[in-house]
C-alpha cells in the first residue's frame, strides 16, 4: 500500500507545471495530476507483478512461449466467461489513459492512440524478456492480443472524454502575472523546488570536497588524516557539508528573494511572490529573519532525518488555516505616508484579488489570487 503516497510525491512536478502554466492551481487540476499518477503507478503494478520469488526455480518449471497469433481473441472469447472478462479487462485498463489523454493533456486522436499501442508494446516486450533481463525468462506471456485491446481501450476512452466534453466544457484557466498572495500548496511546491535546487548545488559540492579530501590527505593510521603540517579529523568533512548546505540555503532563500521582489526560483518558476506588501528595509529584515528561521527548521530537519520538519509544516499549515498568511506575513506593511527605504516594483492597475508583476521594466497583466493553493 505505499504506492498510493509514492503517487503524491510523484505528483509534485507535475504540479509544479500547471503552476508554471496556469498560474494557480484548482482542487480539480490538484486531484486530476494525483489520479494520473496514481494510474499510471498501478498500471505498471498491474501489469508487472507479481514476480517470481524464486527466479531460478521458476525458470527451470515453466516456459511461457509468447502467443503471436492475431486472432487468438476470438478462441479466447469462445472459452467461456473467464476468456472474456479477460478480454474486456484489457480493453478498460488502457480507457483511463485515452480519456486523460484528450480530456487533461489535450492530445489529438492518433497521437493518443499511438502512445497507447506503444505504451503496450513496451509493457508486453519487458514481461517477454524478463524485464529487460532482469529476471532470466518470461515470468508472464506475452500477448499480441493485448496491444490490440489495450489499444482499443485508449480510443474508447478518448471517445468518452470526447462526449464528456461536450457535456461538461473545459475551463480556461490559463492566467498571467505573478501572484501577489499564493495559497499553502502554491508556497509548499515553490518550496520544494528550491530545496530541490539547494540539494543540487550542496551535494556534488560535498561530494565534490570527500573526494579531494581522501585523494590529498594521508591516513596516520590512528583516525586522523595529514597533509603537509596539517593533521585534521574526518569529521572536518561534516562541517564542510554543514557549511556548504548553509550557504547554499541562504543563497536560495535569503539573497535571490531579496534582491528580486521575494521570489525565489521555484516561485518565479511557478509565478508568485513572498512579498505581498511593501515593507521598509528594516521590515524586510525582520520579514526573512522569521521566514529563514521556520524554513531552516524545515530544511534542517530534512537533512538530518529529524521529525521536527514535519512538526514545523504542521504548524505552519495550522497558522495559514487559521489566519490565511504566514507567520512572517504579519510583519506590517510601510506606512503609507512614508515612503519605502527599498526600490519597489511598479504596481499595476488591479482589482483586491489581481496581483501585479514585481518587474517595473516588463509589466504584464495581472493574475487573479490563488487563494487555494
Amino acid at each position: 500500500m505505499l504506492w498510493p503516497f509514492v503517487s503524491l510525491l510523484l505528483t509534485l512536478p507535475i504540479v509544479a507545471f500547471v503552476y508554471h502554466r496556469n498560474h494557480r492551481l484548482s482542487f480539480t487540476s490538484a486531484f486530476s495530476a494525483y489520479v494520473a499518477v496514481l494510474y499510471a503507478l498501478g498500471l505498471v503494478a498491474f501489469t508487472m507483478y507479481p514476480m517470481p520469488d524464486d527466479p531460478t526455480l521458476f525458470c527451470a518449471t515453466h516456459n511461457l512461449a509468447p502467443q503471436l497469433d492475431i486472432l487468438r481473441f476470438i478462441q479466447d472469447a469462445q472459452t467461456g466467461l473467464y476468456g472474456v472478462l479477460q478480454l474486456v479487462m484489457n480493453v478498460v485498463l488502457f480507457m483511463p489513459l485515452g480519456f486523460m489523454l484528450c480530456r487533461w493533456a489535450g492530445w489529438k486522436f492518433w497521437v493518443t492512440s499511438a502512445f497507447a499501442l506503444g505504451c503496450s508494446i513496451f509493457i508486453e516486450t519487458s514481461q517477454l524478456t524478463g524485464i529487460w533481463g532482469i529476471y532470466p525468462c518470461a515470468y508472464r506471456q506475452f500477448d499480441v492480443d493485448d496491444m490490440f485491446t489495450n489499444t482499443l481501450g485508449a480510443m474508447l476512452g478518448y471517445a468518452c472524454a470526447v462526449l464528456y466534453t461536450k457535456l461538461v466544457p473545459k475551463k480556461a484557466k490559463q492566467l498571467t502575472g505573478t501572484n501577489m498572495r499564493p495559497g499553502f500548496v502554491h508556497r509548499m511546491v515553490s518550496m520544494c523546488i528550491d530545496f530541490l535546487l539547494i540539494a543540487l548545488v550542496y551535494m556534488p559540492l560535498s561530494i565534490l570536497y570527500i573526494f579531494l579530501f581522501y585523494l590529498v590527505f594521508k591516513s596516520t593510521g590512528d583516525g586522523h588524516y595529514v597533509w603537509l603540517s596539517l593533521t585534521v579529523e574526518p569529521r572536518v568533512l561534516d562541517y564542510m557539508t554543514w557549511i556548504t548546505a548553509a550557504l547554499s540555503f541562504l543563497l536560495f532563500e535569503v539573497w535571490i528573494p531579496w534582491r528580486h521582489h521575494g521570489q525565489t526560483l521555484g516561485c518565479r518558476y511557478t509565478h508568485m511572490t513572498i512579498e505581498t506588501r511593501d515593507r521598509s528595509r528594516g521590515q524586510r529584515i525582520v520579514f526573512y529573519a522569521i521566514r529563514t528561521l521556520f524554513f531552516g527548521v524545515i530544511f534542517g530537519g530534512l537533512a538530518t532525518n529529524h521529525p521536527i520538519w514535519g512538526w514545523t509544516l504542521l504548524a505552519l499549515l495550522i497558522f495559514w488555516l487559521v489566519k490565511k498568511c504566514m507567520p512572517w506575513d504579519l510583519v506590517p506593511e510601510t506606512d503609507p505616508q512614508m515612503p519605502p527605504t527599498s526600490p519597489q516594483p511598479q504596481t499595476l492597475p488591479a482589482t483586491p484579488e489581481i496581483s501585479r508583476s514585481p518587474y517595473p521594466q516588463t509589466p504584464t497583466p495581472s493574475a487573479s489570487a490563488d487563494r487555494r493553493g
